[in-house]
């Protein structure tokens, strides 16, 4: 005959640590979960059900946890991994320190005796992560309970809310024996690798005052192992190896010209970083493009031949020889911002079809994450790919007469604006560098380019810049930034976009969709 108990972790973590370890500086924890925790767990759990139901027998309590006193095996989860620590500020001892009020009649700073500082620590919380719906299984092959002691143990697993730490909630049950659960992890009493578990000593009768007694009693404060128990080992069962699922589908449009991603993380990056995210997803894009191209895992972009280079022309904008490519048909990426101007979806845009080997590049760097932030926290987006019926974003592809800036409009870099005077050229400003490049790019002609904002209201952006022109700036400890405007045109007529132009617009500035209304 056998018993099993299945116990559930509704959150999804188990907080326990192992016998005589500081719990903040025991990075692996108790796993699995201890016989002897348990048996403490149950006689704690007694007290309150003979105070509930007035059942104050002893002996059926001991007659019980002496059945259950010998060492049990495991079915633990497969999917199962130490979790990353949980930073938390703890109180420790009061300091001696005041804060100073003002004396309302003399008006001098006085110790306020009414408060003290309480100050606080940094430790780290372990904890393993397992999942909600796969239980740890105990299981005792030769153990029967009578109806008495099953009724008990049902009644005190009932009240047993949290196992180990209180924020690691559980909930056990006894498991029917047609669930046909098989043991995955049994305990030994050799070290041979395995993890130390800590179990009621089988070579002696169960110490009852020993396993009642309170942590700080003084039968068991202090001791390497509480008297009755003893350090059993427990080879865990390897994890299931985890492999990608073949991130393009097979069906892959024929013409593709768009490929979007969901952008999501805790903190958005402001629009003037919007570059830095862009900027460093297609530098991904390109390592991977070549990885596939070399079949070498460690390759770079730099390294590639000129015919390699040839490849992967239409994500880096220039050709072979390293020369830029005329009239803008490699592609665009673009954070696309959402009615309350967040990053959350990146487009992927060109004007010609997407191959298999670049989309699967695409989806490849799609899956790390990407930091924008310099100088003070990392704060990371994730892009996630979305599938390719998802409708193109509102605007990219609309027709309309006037448009409005959706992100700041940079002048080129190559262009003079003011001479050596310091006066400005009349054709080189914002709005007359905007229109030129309008022409130059096959629109016709505006009617007007007026300013969404003031001259003194204007945004400093981060743009992309070329390896020596980041090596200059980082001579001079420069950053890449430059000012950026806002413009509404007007057509003589209703023109269809994408209407991206100026410095970095393949990087997402410069982008321009229809006005609403």
């Amino acid at each position: 005959m056998s018993l099993v108990l299945e116990q559930h972790f509704p959150l999804g973590r188990f907080h326990a640590t192992r016998w005589n370890q500081n719990p903040f500086e025991d990075p692996y924890g108790e796993w699995p979960p201890s016989p002897w925790r348990l048996l403490r767990a149950l006689a704690a759990r007694w007290i309150q059900y003979s105070r509930e139901t007035g059942d104050d027998q002893v002996r059926g309590r001991d007659q019980l946890l002496r059945t259950l006193a010998s060492t049990p095996s495991f079915r633990l989860p497969e999917r199962t991994w130490r979790g990353l620590a949980i930073l938390q500020y703890q109180p420790t001892a009061l300091e001696e320190q005041y804060k100073y009020k003002k004396d309302p009649r003399t008006k001098k700073s006085v110790l306020d005796y009414s408060y003290k500082h309480v100050s606080t620590t940094l430790v780290p919380d372990h904890y393993r992560v397992l999942s909600p719906e796969e239980p740890v299984c105990w299981i005792w092959t030769h153990v029967l309970l009578t109806a008495n002691q099953s009724g008990l143990l049902q009644e005190l697993l009932r009240r047993i809310l949290y196992f180990g730490r209180a924020e690691s909630f559980c909930r056990f049950r006894i498991a029917e024996l047609s669930d046909g659960i098989r043991a995955n992890c049994v305990l030994v009493p050799t070290p041979g690798g395995a993890v130390p578990v800590l179990v009621p000593d089988p070579n002696t009768e169960l110490d009852l005052d020993t396993l009642l007694a309170a942590t700080d009693d003084q039968l068991i404060a202090r001791r390497r192992t509480p008297p009755g128990s003893a350090w059993y080992y427990a080879p865990l069962p390897p994890c299931p190896s985890a492999r990608p699922q073949e991130a393009v589908a097979p069906s892959l449009p024929s013409s593709l010209r768009v490929v979007q991603f969901a952008v999501g993380g805790r903190v958005y990056p402001a629009l003037e970083r919007w570059v830095k995210v862009t900027e460093r997803f297609r530098n991904e894009v390109l390592r991977r493009r070549a990885v596939q191209l070399t079949g070498n895992p460690d390759a770079e972009y730099r390294n590639l031949t000129e015919a390699q280079r040839d490849a992967v022309s239409l994500f880096s904008g220039k050709n072979g020889r390293g020369q830029p490519l005329r009239g803008h048909p490699h592609t665009y990426f673009l954070l696309w911002p959402d009615e309350h101007g967040q990053p959350t979806r990146l487009v992927c845009v060109r004007s010609a079809p997407f191959t298999r080997g670049e989309v699967e590049a695409l989806f490849a760097a799609s899956e790390r994450t990407y930091g924008w932030g310099t100088g003070g926290p990392d704060w990371r987006v994730r892009i996630v790919p979305l599938p390719f019926e998802t409708p193109d974003p509102q605007g990219l592809f609309g027709e309309s007469s006037t448009w409005v800036s959706a992100t700041p409009f940079v002048p080129p870099g190559n262009r003079q604006r003011f001479r050596k005077g310091g006066r400005e050229r009349a054709g080189e400003a914002p709005a007359m560098a905007l229109t030129k490049l309008l022409v130059k790019s096959n629109f016709p002609a505006p009617v007007s380019v007026l300013p969404l904002s003031k001259p003194a209201q204007t945004e400093w952006v981060y743009v992309h810049a070329a390896p020596a022109e980041r090596e200059r700036l980082r001579q001079q400890r420069t950053l890449p930034v430059r000012a950026g405007y806002r413009f509404r045109i007007r057509f003589p007529q209703a023109v269809r976009g994408p209407i991206l132009t100026g410095h970095s617009t393949h990087f997402g500035l410069g982008l321009f969709v229809p006005e609403a209304g």
